[in-house]
């Protein structure tokens, strides 16, 4: 391999790996499949609980464990955000949970604030 063409081949695997990050990043799921809203956790008794009917949108903090309802079908999630970006509750909520839009706006801690 001459020095161009290896050039050529480390500046694609280069550009490779950036798409690959930017269609992740679009789609709000990390490389390895995760959110990058939070994760579903185990509903806890002192977490927040949303109906999902009651409003449009709903405000959290970061590190915030919500569970929401709707017809008698419920699921809980942790909120942790690098980015705290809004959120529609479809796109992290599991299939067939609810088809209402409900944005989630995520607001930064105390201690991210710093």
């Amino acid at each position: 391999m001459t020095r161009i063409s290896a050039s050529a081949f480390v500046a694609s695997l280069l550009f490779a790996v950036g798409a690959a990050q930017a269609a992740s990043m679009t789609n709000d799921t990390f490389m390895n499949g995760k959110s990058v809203h939070g994760e579903p956790v185990a509903a806890t008794q002192d977490g927040r609980i949303v109906n999902v009917d009651a409003g449009k949108s709903i405000n959290v903090n970061c590190g915030d464990v919500v569970t929401f309802q709707k017809a008698g079908k419920s699921f809980t999630w942790k909120f942790s955000s690098a980015a705290h970006r809004p959120v529609d509750l479809r796109a992290i909520a599991p299939a067939g949970f609810t088809d209402k839009p409900l944005k989630v706006y995520i607001s930064r801690t105390d201690a991210e604030s710093n």
